[in-house]
């Protein structure tokens, strides 16, 4: 089943779209589609999922309390993109991304370069890099490996590392900051 064809079943799913050429398109994705705050302190996220091209806007706290239609429509779009796998991702790491996005003052949605993994995707990532952990934290859904559009790699990482809230990985030559919920370290 393709992607498209997914999205299209997903009924009260809130995905923006689908197919988009490539990332260059996200210039023309509006404010909205970022983590901001409201009056009521609300949390919305927005991503962009680089290996199925779908978007997601999702406003997965609001007026004190976690929305849990919210939150499965987050854990979709940050599934295994290999096997299709859907795990519930870390609540922190969510609030981690959004506090992050905050400090960076981003007005892109977050590219996702890797959400969660299953234990088989991982190990055979892990066999042909060694830059790939063999327990790693994507595995639980506490890690996410990302991108800004409009803020700069390196400047990213410091924000992440700044907030001393988990785990920054600085990976420039693939493009990506992996931030995490674990312990404070930085590789």
């Amino acid at each position: 089943m393709s992607s498209r064809h997914q999205a299209a079943n997903l009924g009260r799913r809130s995905f923006l779209g689908l197919g988009l050429a490539g990332a260059g398109a996200l210039t023309f994705l509006p404010r909205t589609v970022m983590a901001k705050t409201t009056a009521n302190d609300s949390r919305t996220l927005g991503f962009f999922n680089t290996h199925t091209n779908e978007i997601l806007k999702a406003t997965y706290w609001q007026n004190g309390a976690y929305d849990r239609s919210a939150v499965e429509d987050i854990n979709y779009i940050l599934r295994d993109h290999r096997s299709g796998d859907v795990y519930s991702m870390d609540l922190k790491l969510l609030d981690l991304l959004v506090a992050l996005h905050r400090r960076t003052d981003s007005k892109k949605p977050f590219e996702i370069i890797s959400g969660y993994r299953s234990p088989k995707s991982n190990a055979t990532l892990a066999s042909a890099s060694n830059g790939v952990a063999k327990r790693s934290m994507h595995m639980d859904g506490k890690a996410i490996d990302i991108r800004l559009r409009d803020v700069k790699l390196a400047d990213l990482r410091l924000d992440a590392l700044a907030m001393k809230a988990g785990g920054v990985g600085y990976y420039p030559k693939s493009d990506f900051v992996h931030v995490d919920t674990g312990r404070v370290r930085h590789w």
